[in-house]
């Protein structure tokens, strides 16, 4: 449980594709780390893998901000933005834990892993039956997903939160019909990144999630 993005991809992005979705997110970690963003590796602890084949990425685990032991499964409010260095955005509750209004952390701005390869090497398509109730008739997967392959990652609304939502609306962009994006948010809460996006790279504002 957690706020959660999650994606639909093709099996194999084109190289010249990748490679300009890769070096449009590179034109924005300098903004990205001005706003106190700091990635780092998968684990949170060494730089980043930002290359032509693969990007996988964390929020830096000694990022230095204060502990909030308070801050207990976030989720961000309904106009939730922006980040807080001080960890004081807790805006209330929901049935789960908190609720925030700006990416924060609990002193560790690393949570789970965002990964995005070039090709997809090591997972199954989506199938056509998503489950079978308890009746034993079939639950199916949405059409534009079937085919396509899964992937998701649980940010917690930490604040490399915001890198994860700018690097997908830069994937959108370029890669269109070839990826779903969806999340536990709403386009509030994916604001910052469409703007950022739209800043400096002038696109992003027309980003949408759904199929």
């Amino acid at each position: 449980m957690g706020y959660t993005h999650y994606w639909y991809r093709d099996k194999e992005i084109d190289p010249e594709v990748y490679t300009t979705i890769v070096m449009d997110f590179q034109k924005l970690i300098p903004i990205l780390e001005r706003q106190g963003i700091k990635l780092a590796d998968g684990m949170g602890e060494d730089v980043p893998q930002i290359d032509y084949e693969d990007v996988w990425f964390n929020g830096d685990s000694h990022c230095g901000h204060p502990a909030n032991h308070e801050l207990v499964i976030p989720w961000p409010t309904e106009r939730a933005s922006g980040v807080s260095a001080d960890n004081q955005a807790i805006n209330g509750e929901w049935f789960a834990g908190v609720q925030v209004d700006k990416r924060c952390c609990n002193g560790d701005c690393s949570y789970e892993t965002f990964g995005f390869p070039r090709v997809i090497t090591k997972a199954e398509p989506v199938g056509e039956i998503l489950y079978y109730d308890q009746s034993g008739k079939p639950v199916y997967n949405s059409k534009p997903t079937v085919g396509k392959y899964f992937d998701c990652c649980k940010t917690a609304f930490r604040p490399y939160d915001w890198a994860v939502t700018a690097f997908l609306v830069i994937a959108k962009h370029h890669l269109r019909d070839k990826i779903i994006v969806r999340s536990d948010g709403e386009l509030p809460q994916w604001q910052d990144a469409m703007l950022l996006c739209q800043l400096e790279l002038d696109y992003g504002m027309d980003f949408k999630l759904g199929d």
